[in-house]
């Protein structure tokens, strides 16, 4: 690729929730796009380091008491102080959350309904409810569907947690719980299924106005393109810099997160967390894969790759978890590092869509937390921005909203194994014990697409258990080799610049 050129309808640059979302929507016509990611990866930045929840209802309220905190002296708590209802955000949540289910059907993505409890201890906490319950009730419909439970519920529920803990807010199902990497690289899949290409280790390096066009220079090529759409995340500052003017900036602010080892799992069902308080989360979950820890501060970084993490910082963390579930200790701690949460300076508390007013053509997409829910509406608003703008969209009449769902030896039946390994005798080798991922499943993480060690792991969890890859990432590699072709040397943690060895 490199010093060719590629041609396109619409270039979208950023591989994440957004950028995804938006090529899979633009798939179901007959659009030429190409989606370009400056890492090795997709999912590489923030759509990684995230809680990984799909939600409504009672989180939703828990956001309008923190904004509930800002309201000058005297005004009421009523939803119309506390939640917008022409906001972006709100209205794509709204809608984003009813579509779920059946698109990560369609995907064949591993997801499960979790609970909701919202605990407390104290009679601030107590009163801090009655503010809750009063929104809920105000706001009506999903909103309103939790209830207040008593000690003898909260522990038929969660018998492992704080037995300091008295009453709760609880929602049965208002998170579905996924792998947020798995499912951007699920939502691509599709996409380029349907006709997106997308090209990895490609940071854009300018871009060049034409009168009815314009050409997006590359780490790994040129794309002419008549439309681009900066959907960069953390730096779409930077890009939109190169597309045209701009009269916002964006903030970050990072929270610590850490994943527990699988042997922990049985000691939490669901989502629990202490009441919302500004600047703060405090909240611990059983996810499909490991239980997350997510407590601490939200602190500023100029930095949107700040992911780092010091110890310091863990051990304040779990030091608020164990007041949640105080069996956990830094010994169950198998990974740590920090989330980047990104924010417009403009509307902090809303989404930007819109074109520069001297470039018709470059399309800023700035997406604030929660991205997630609200994407597939999101996805939609922006094809009807661009046929507004002149893009002719002819249905494909051959897209296919359904992905082939990635086979997997754990949580396989008997059955289901036996069935597997017959067909593929690979499927029969475990190289990750830790999390039990199979060569076959190594193998069919390199046909769909991993050209990098991060690849393989977001798309199969290979190397994410206790020991991080100490005892597998070897064998990983070096499967990784033969399937691709190349020498070992040659293959990379997550791209350009990050080799694995040599």
């Amino acid at each position: 690729m490199e010093g060719k050129t590629l041609e396109a309808d619409v270039t979208i640059i950023g591989g994440g929730f957004t950028g995804v979302a938006i090529a899979r929507e633009l798939s179901r016509y007959q659009v030429d796009v190409v989606l370009v990611e400056r890492s090795g990866e997709l999912a590489a930045g923030a759509s990684k380091a995230t809680l990984g929840h799909i939600y409504t209802g009672l989180n939703m309220v828990g956001s309008m008491i923190l904004k509930s905190v800002v309201l000058a002296p005297g005004t009421p708590l009523t939803v119309e102080n506390v939640h917008d209802t022409k906001a972006l955000v709100n209205q794509w949540n709204e809608e984003g959350f009813d579509e779920w289910r059946q698109i990560l059907v369609d995907l064949g993505v591993e997801h499960k309904d979790t609970h909701l409890l919202i605990v407390g201890k104290t009679e601030d906490h107590a009163e801090d409810f009655k503010k809750y319950l009063m929104l809920g009730q105000m706001a009506g419909g999903i909103y309103a569907d939790f209830e207040q439970v008593g000690r003898e519920k909260i522990f038929a529920l969660e018998p492992h947690i704080s037995k300091d803990i008295q009453t709760a807010l609880y929602a049965k199902d208002h998170i579905i719980d996924v792998f947020p990497p798995e499912l951007v690289i699920a939502i691509a899949e599709n996409a380029s299924q349907n006709g997106t290409r997308i090209l990895l280790n490609a940071e854009v390096t300018g871009i060049t106005k034409h009168q009815n066009s314009q050409s997006v220079q590359t780490t790994n090529g040129t794309i002419k393109t008549r439309f681009v759409i900066n959907a960069a995340g953390g730096w779409a500052d930077k890009v939109a810099d190169l597309g045209g003017s701009r009269d916002w900036g964006l903030k970050f602010n990072k929270t610590q997160l850490m994943f527990l080892d699988r042997r922990l799992n049985q000691f939490l069902n669901g989502a629990v967390r202490w009441p919302n308080k500004p600047g703060k989360i405090e909240v611990l979950e059983r996810r499909i894969d490991n239980i997350m820890v997510e407590c601490g501060t939200y602190d500023p970084t100029d930095n949107p790759g700040d992911t780092g993490t010091m110890r310091e910082d863990m051990l304040k963390g779990l030091a608020i978890g164990r007041t949640l579930l105080p069996g956990i200790s830094e010994k169950d701690v198998i990974a740590a590092f920090a989330g980047v949460r990104v924010f417009n300076t403009r509307t902090p508390g809303d989404h930007i869509v819109e074109f520069p007013p001297d470039n018709p053509l470059f399309l800023n997409v700035i997406i604030r937390l929660p991205g997630i829910i609200g994407a597939p509406p999101m996805a939609r608003y922006v094809v009807e921005m661009l046929k507004k703008a002149g893009l002719e969209l002819a249905v494909n009449e051959k897209f296919n909203p359904i992905r082939k769902r990635f086979p997997r030896i754990r949580g396989a039946s008997i059955e289901e194994r036996q069935k597997l390994v017959a067909e593929r005798p690979e499927f029969g080798h475990v190289i990750c014990r830790c999390e039990e991922v199979t060569e076959g499943e190594i193998i069919e993480a390199v046909r769909r697409g991993a050209q990098t060690v991060d690849g393989v792991k977001m798309r199969t969890r290979a190397s994410m258990g206790r020991c991080q890859g100490n005892f597998c990432s070897a064998k990983i590699v070096a499967i990784m080799a033969r399937e691709l072709k190349q020498p070992l040397e040659d293959i990379t943690k997550k791209g350009t610049k990050s080799n694995y060895a040599g």
